[in-house]
């Protein structure tokens, strides 16, 4: 398992820009530097335009992709995407793999359809991406009497960049993570639709109360400061078939 808390135990590609924890990350310019002068079939995952705008801003052939295997709805079985075995040079997936039914599986079927020497590079938030929104919940739930606030839901929790090394090890060779943190700066009412999103199913109180509480707190900060800063660490994850 990968620490992102630390860049030690990580190898990070020579030309990821180095993390600037006063600015929001350009992921999908940092994922465009893993793949600097591939030739070959690049296959993003997920139809994320910005990703895709990013990679052909970078001169590479991209075919985008509906996410396979997602809760959301599935448009191709993992095991079986719509490529040949060994047909295409890299495969891009943004912030998709916890979404998917079977990591595993979702893996083998990257694996299968990159040439030998392909790549694989996966974009993840870390478990302490935005850590902000859970000081507030566990904060704000205490306030209201809650001794133990039950954890607060982590929706990137099935595939956290933490354990991007162990997973694609499972399936890939010269595996490399690499962090990236920042910070964004968002208003009040963005910043209470993540917690609304998040919030446990039972909290231990009504959230009626927790969210008064909540709401409270945030706008004085927002009011305060011109908006509501989070800490980000997401990172990028690669490896080779």
């Amino acid at each position: 398992m990968t620490d992102t808390r630390e860049t030690t135990g990580t190898r990070p590609h020579p030309d990821t820009p180095p993390d600037d924890t006063d600015a929001t990350v350009d992921l999908p310019a940092a994922i465009a530097t893993h793949l600097t002068g591939l030739t070959g079939t690049v296959i993003e995952v997920g139809g994320d335009p910005d990703t895709v705008r990013a990679l052909r801003a970078a001169h590479l052939d991209v075919l985008s992709l509906a996410a396979p295997g997602t809760r959301a709805g599935a448009h191709a079985d993992p095991e079986a995407l719509p490529l040949r075995t060994g047909s295409v040079a890299a495969i891009v997936a943004t912030h998709r793999l916890p979404a998917v039914d079977d990591v595993d599986t979702t893996l083998a079927g990257f694996a299968r359809v990159l040439a030998p020497g392909g790549r694989v590079v996966i974009a993840a938030n870390a478990l302490g991406d935005r850590r902000e929104l859970r000081g507030l919940w566990t904060t704000a739930a205490r306030d209201c009497g809650v001794t133990d606030p039950p954890p607060f839901l982590d929706t990137d929790a099935r595939f956290p960049l933490d354990h991007a090394e162990a997973w694609l090890q499972r399936h890939f060779t010269d595996v490399t993570v690499t962090p990236l943190r920042g910070t964004t700066t968002l208003d009040a009412d963005t910043v209470l639709a993540l917690l609304r999103a998040q919030r446990p199913t039972d909290a231990g109180v009504t959230w009626d109360l927790l969210a008064s509480v909540v709401e409270s707190r945030v706008r004085d900060t927002a009011t305060t400061d011109g908006g509501f800063a989070l800490t980000t660490l997401t990172g990028i994850a690669t490896g080779t078939k």
